[in-house]
C-alpha cells in the first residue's frame, strides 16, 4: 500500500513537472511578438525642371526698316547709318530712328544701335518719352523682308552725358540686345546737344525675362 501511494506521489509530482515545464516552454514560445513600428516615409526630392533650351536659328540677314512701341503709339521708319570720326551718325529728321548698319541686325548676337533726336527743327522726335517706358514693355522691327520680331524691355535709365560710360553703352559685342538711345532735356548752347541721353535696353520676347530687381547695366561714372 505504502509503494502503491508512493508510486501514486511520485507520478503526481511528474506529472506537474512535466506541465509546468511545458507551461514554461510554450509561454515562451508562444511569447506576442514586440510590436514593429513601420518605417518612417521616405521623402523623395522632386527634381526641379530644366529650361527648355532656346531654339536656335539662323542669324537674321535682312536689315530692319520700322520700329513699333505701342505704349508710346511709336511708328517710325528706320534708316540704315554709318560712323563719323568714330561716333554713329543720326538721320537729321525727328521723324526717322537711324540704325548703325556697322553693328548687329537686331536679334543677332553682339549689341544692335538704335538711336533718334528727341527734337529735331522744332519737332519733337519719337522717342523723346522713351524714359516712361516700364520693364516688359514691347518693341517691334519689322525687316526689309517683311518678317516681324518682338522685343521686350530690360532696362531704362537716364545718363548725364558728361559721365555715362559710352564705352559700355557703345559696345559691340556680348548677347543679342538693342540699346535704344535719345536726347533728354534742352540742348545746352556751349555743347549743341542735350545734357542728358535716355538709354533704353530691349531683349528679343524669347530669351526676354523680367530682371528682378531691376537692372542698372552701366552705373555712371564719377
Amino acid at each position: 500500500m505504502r509503494n502503491k501511494s508512493s508510486l501514486l506521489l511520485f507520478l503526481c509530482l511528474a506529472a506537474v513537472v512535466l506541465i509546468a515545464g511545458g507551461a514554461v516552454y510554450f509561454g515562451f514560445y508562444y511569447s506576442a511578438p514586440e510590436e514593429v513600428l513601420p518605417p518612417d516615409p521616405i521623402e523623395e526630392e522632386i527634381p526641379e525642371p530644366e529650361p527648355e533650351p532656346i531654339p536656335e536659328r539662323e542669324p537674321l540677314e535682312a536689315w530692319p526698316v520700322r520700329m513699333y512701341i505701342p505704349a508710346l503709339g511709336i511708328d517710325a521708319a528706320i534708316q540704315d547709318t554709318g560712323s563719323s570720326q568714330g561716333v554713329m551718325e543720326i538721320v537729321p529728321s525727328a521723324d526717322i530712328i537711324s540704325w548703325f548698319r556697322g553693328a548687329a541686325i537686331p536679334g543677332n548676337d553682339g549689341n544692335c544701335f538704335l538711336a533718334g533726336h528727341n527734337n529735331w527743327g522744332g519737332v519733337n522726335g519719337p522717342l523723346m518719352e522713351m524714359d516712361t517706358l516700364n520693364i516688359g514693355d514691347e518693341m517691334d522691327i519689322e525687316y526689309a523682308d517683311g518678317t516681324r520680331l518682338k522685343f521686350m524691355l530690360e532696362s531704362v535709365f537716364v545718363y548725364a552725358l558728361a559721365t555715362a560710360p559710352a564705352h559700355l553703352i557703345m559696345d559691340a559685342g556680348g548677347e543679342a540686345r538693342v540699346t535704344v538711345i535719345t536726347c533728354k532735356g534742352p540742348v545746352n548752347a556751349s555743347t549743341g546737344t542735350s545734357d542728358y541721353r535716355i538709354v533704353a535696353i530691349f531683349k528679343e520676347d524669347r530669351v526676354f525675362e523680367i530682371p528682378d530687381p531691376p537692372i542698372e547695366p552701366f552705373p555712371p561714372m564719377e
